[in-house]
């Protein structure tokens, strides 16, 4: 389990990949696609860790996310979403 600076560090990191993939997303993003990049970046991901960050985003009013049937095994991964808004004020926090 990842301590409160491993968390806090992963959502960074995802906060700055949904920015910079979003500017290009045509208006929907999937969670697969973050979690490419994070692996491409070095960037461990424990296993429902990215579900919990994008939760916590889709919470607080960041993102906006579709309903869908979802994989267990993808939500473990990587949250199995399809973002489909992202709050200017994600973008815009640093």
């Amino acid at each position: 389990m990842a301590n409160g600076d491993d968390a806090r560090e992963l959502a960074e990191k995802v906060r700055e990949v949904i920015c910079e993939e979003w500017q290009g997303a045509g208006g929907f993003l999937y969670s697969a696609v973050i979690y490419q990049r994070l692996l491409e970046e070095g960037v461990e991901v424990p296993g429902y860790q990215m579900s919990a960050v994008l939760n916590a985003f889709k919470v607080g009013g960041l993102i906006a996310t579709s309903f869908r049937l979802q994989r267990e095994e993808d939500v473990r991964e990587h949250g199995d979403s399809l973002i489909t808004h992202v709050h200017s004020d994600l973008c815009n926090s640093s």
